[in-house]
């Protein structure tokens, strides 16, 4: 993520980060997320790299038992990692900038990009640029807005008509899957599972405390968490979630050639 570019989203991270209660209820959704995304992905023993962590990188809520062997978490500001380290001080932080040179040498088998790709003008070369530091069989862990909920849609009009409230703070916008994929694609890449997740926890929270909707209350978000995990389940066995979910994840692979 460029720096000059993505200045607006500096300062949304670092607005949120100032209310922020580590032991508060918001805390625990951003931690039931955290757990949730890696679910079905083996850590165990792995090398890890997370870039564009903002100020809470997706190791937050993780449990010792099941952290990677390492974990790397990187942004492209030194404000936001420092924020970062506040709240988990496991990883190893860098400063890093996905359109630039990637000066790491070392290869991973996972590295996770929540809400990243549609920071960056190009995603097809930032995919392209990480395969020079993924392990053959490694794989990349993408989570980004979902274009086809209606419910998120929905409300980021209204937000945007009624109080002048934007949701999203990166200069290109939103990517839709169409473009997500076809990125993938154009860089050799195979699309290995997809999910979608988040609703409750989104709306509760208010995008995670940059708007102040619920007292920030252990015992209330943690009903909102379980309300959050039976819907999960329920939209997702009749087929609903695509169209209610408010973010789509997908794990991808470097695409074998003989």
């Amino acid at each position: 993520m460029k720096n000059n570019l993505n200045k607006s989203t500096e300062k949304t991270l670092l607005r949120q980060k100032k209310n922020f209660n580590i032991n508060g209820g918001i805390s625990d959704c951003i931690k039931y997320e955290n757990r949730f995304f890696f679910k079905s992905v083996d850590l165990d023993n792995k090398d890890l790299i997370e870039f564009g962590c903002g100020v809470f990188p997706s190791s937050l809520g993780l449990e010792k038992k099941r952290m990677p062997r390492k974990f790397i978490a990187t942004d492209t500001s030194r404000k936001i990692i420092k924020s970062a380290k506040i709240y988990d001080n496991r990883p190893i932080y860098k400063v890093c900038n996905l359109e630039k040179k990637i000066l790491i040498n070392k290869k991973f088998d996972i590295i996770v990009l929540k809400g990243v790709l549609h920071h960056v003008k190009h995603p097809e070369l930032v995919l392209n640029r990480l395969k020079k530091i993924l392990k053959p069989n490694g794989l990349i862990m993408i989570s980004e807005p979902n274009l086809s909920s209606f419910i998120g849609n929905f409300l980021k009009k209204f937000l945007k008509f009624f109080f002048n409230i934007s949701m999203e703070d990166s200069p290109y916008g939103q990517y839709d899957y169409k473009k997500i994929s076809k990125s993938i694609k154009n860089a050799k890449f195979s699309i290995e599972k997809r999910w979608y997740s988040v609703l409750v926890l989104l709306i509760f929270s208010g995008d995670y405390g940059r708007i102040k909707i619920f007292p920030d209350n252990k015992f209330l978000f943690n009903i909102f968490i379980s309300i959050e995990n039976v819907l999960f389940y329920f939209f997702d066995f009749i087929g609903l979630s695509k169209y209610i979910n408010f973010k789509i994840n997908l794990i991808i692979k470097k695409l074998k050639t003989n």
